[in-house]
């Protein structure tokens, strides 16, 4: 039997090329990225090869441009809105209703006439009318200590109204058309603490710059006076003389509150807890809130407020009526019909949009007793910055404990202040707009209201006959004190506005393997193989610059040592120089000893 050496070569568990050039051709024949084999089927063509390598570059370079559009999209967090139709049954709104006819508090009626005094000489002196006999007749005052329990305000004797704030009529320049000329408007000059500075508060319209004057000083006047009062169940019932739900009379959870320039308001928001009295469970007048509102036209502040009626809004049951900001107004004698139509929004959070399910991230303390809205935020923020630059408080927003309202007594130049920021406030130029997001669960109402004589000249008499049994209402009064007002849901279907991300972790891959196959025609795989090549010439260059690193090392140490033997006599003639390193043999060399 013959026996010959074979040489078994074993594959070992690392192993690399011998060249670069080798390793490039053994993944251009075997890769699955599409085109690549022609780079070596073309190689002795110079021409070919050219001009697939700048091919591939190009498509590499096009795919990678298009995964960075794809991932700066991802990243800018786009959302899509997906609208639902629901039909369930609707908690019904809260419905507040203000009869704009505010009081007349004894413990600053001395101040309230010397204002009506002030207007009365302003209107005679700039319009020549005398309304003395008709504006400033005897009005009904309530007393602090009637309508609420330990509230007494002490008059020192303090406060001076300042009538040096007069109304006069500015003049402004014009230019239109290339043309300058001047034109008067009516109004009102504010200054600094200084006197240096000052701020025309002017108006075109001669009445809206009456009434905007009489509410400055208004507010000084009421400094002492809290904003919102509590008011008692016997001056609500002059106010609301039916209110029928579902048919049913309505029951007694209602919030009451006086406003200092609607008057007596009521917000109806039914009892939460009982779900068949405050749910609509069908759409339509006879399924809504129906109240009979009495609203004579006996205003106790007639520049103040110069509507007859009723202001009307509706909201969320847990969210604040503002006056200041919403709602529209009902005319006396009319019956007014306001259909609903409910409609959901609800935001993504962060980092897709900039809204606040709560507002305990707002880096500052909502002033309202409610769910957080972007108004009530705007407000509260609006509040602390006057409170910051101004020193005191605006009267009409909810003042933070141990501050106090301005009065141009105590905090002179303050208007000037106000002004100033509350025109940033109206321009949505005020940084609060930056801290006030959204809210990202929001439910809105669209309204539509159509109105209608009630009761006719033919129906007065029965209909007031059954108001007089049923709320002692006078049945000899005007037809004019009193407007129906129905509130109903025009369907229960209700429009649900959720957003939901446009594109997800999903999507971007998706998108991004559809570019890598349109460009290559490969697929995840084919990207395992691109990270082998890296790694290969990464491994490979690791090891190259390893080796010359060695060789280098050892060169330095392969240096030539000369050695001189100590066995001899001690007076040398000569001395034997050895090379230890290139022989195995000493040769010696002479020197001369000079």
């Amino acid at each position: 039997m013959e026996s010959t050496e074979v040489k078994k070569s074993e594959e070992g568990w690392f192993e690399f090329y011998g060249s670069f050039t080798e390793l490039f051709e053994f993944f251009c024949d075997n890769t699955t990225i599409h085109g690549t084999i022609r780079l070596n089927c073309s190689r002795r063509n110079k021409m070919k090869t050219g001009f697939w390598v700048v091919l591939f570059f190009c498509s590499f370079g096009m795919m990678y441009w298009q995964f960075g559009d794809a991932v700066n999209q991802y990243w800018a967090y786009p959302v899509k809105i997906a609208i639902q139709i629901q039909s369930k049954k609707n908690i019904f709104p809260a419905v507040t209703v203000c009869n704009l006819n505010p009081y007349r508090f004894g413990q600053v009626n001395e101040y309230l006439n010397q204002l009506d005094h002030l207007a009365e000489e302003t209107l005679s002196t700039m319009y020549g009318y005398n309304g003395s006999l008709h504006l400033f007749k005897e009005r009904e005052i309530i007393d602090l200590e009637d309508i609420m329990n330990n509230m007494t305000i002490t008059d020192n004797g303090t406060f001076r109204l300042d009538k040096s704030i007069c109304l006069m009529k500015i003049t402004t320049e014009d230019g239109t058309q290339n043309t300058t000329r001047s034109r008067q408007k009516v109004g009102f000059k504010l200054c600094d603490s200084s006197g240096k500075d000052c701020y025309n508060r002017s108006f075109w319209s001669g009445v809206d710059a009456l009434h905007e004057w009489y509410k400055f000083h208004f507010m000084n006047i009421m400094s002492e006076i809290p904003l919102v009062l509590q008011i008692p169940d016997r001056l609500v019932k002059k106010f609301i003389l039916t209110c029928d739900f579902n048919g049913f009379i309505c029951d007694s959870n209602y919030s009451y509150f006086h406003h200092p320039t609607y008057g007596s308001c009521i917000t109806l928001h039914g009892n939460m807890n009982d779900s068949k009295l405050w749910t609509a469970i069908h759409p339509g007048k006879m399924y809504g809130l129906s109240l009979i509102l009495k609203t004579d036209q006996n205003d106790n502040m007639p520049i103040l407020s110069s509507a007859a009626g009723a202001k009307v809004m509706i909201h969320s049951p847990d969210q604040s009526p503002l006056a200041e900001h919403e709602g529209f107004d009902i005319w006396p004698g009319t019956e007014t019909s306001i259909s609903i139509k409910q409609d959901q929004v609800n935001r993504l959070g962060a980092p897709y949009s900039e809204c606040t399910f709560d507002g305990s991230d707002l880096g500052f303390q909502l002033l309202y007793n409610s769910s957080y809205t972007q108004q009530t935020c705007l407000q509260s923020c609006f509040q602390f910055k006057m409170i910051e630059k101004c020193g005191c408080g605006y009267y009409f927003y909810p003042l933070p404990p141990g501050t106090e309202y301005c009065d141009y007594n105590k905090h002179t130049g303050w208007g000037y202040c106000f002004y100033r920021l509350y025109k940033n406030l109206l321009d949505h130029t005020h940084d609060c707009f930056k801290k006030c997001p959204k809210q990202c669960s929001e439910t809105m109402y669209q309204l539509s209201a159509g109105t209608a004589k009630w009761p006719t000249s033919v129906s007065k008499d029965w209909v007031t006959g059954v108001l007089s049994n049923r709320t002692g209402y006078n049945r000899t009064s005007n037809r004019n004190d009193i407007a129906r007002l129905n509130v109903y849901f025009q369907e229960l279907n209700f429009r649900s506005f959720d957003e939901t991300p446009a594109i997800n972790i999903f999507n971007l891959l998706s998108t991004m393997g559809s570019q890598w196959s349109f460009w290559f025609g490969s697929s995840v795989l084919s990207v395992a193989e691109l990270a082998e090549l890296v790694f290969d010439v990464a491994a490979m260059l690791i090891i190259i610059g390893y080796s010359r690193y060695r060789k280098k090392k050892e060169e330095t140490q392969n240096v030539n040592v000369y050695v001189i033997p100590t066995d001899g006599t001690s007076n040398l003639d000569e001395r034997t120089l050895t090379n230890n390193y290139n022989a195995p043999n000493y040769r010696d060399c002479k020197i001369d000893s000079k």
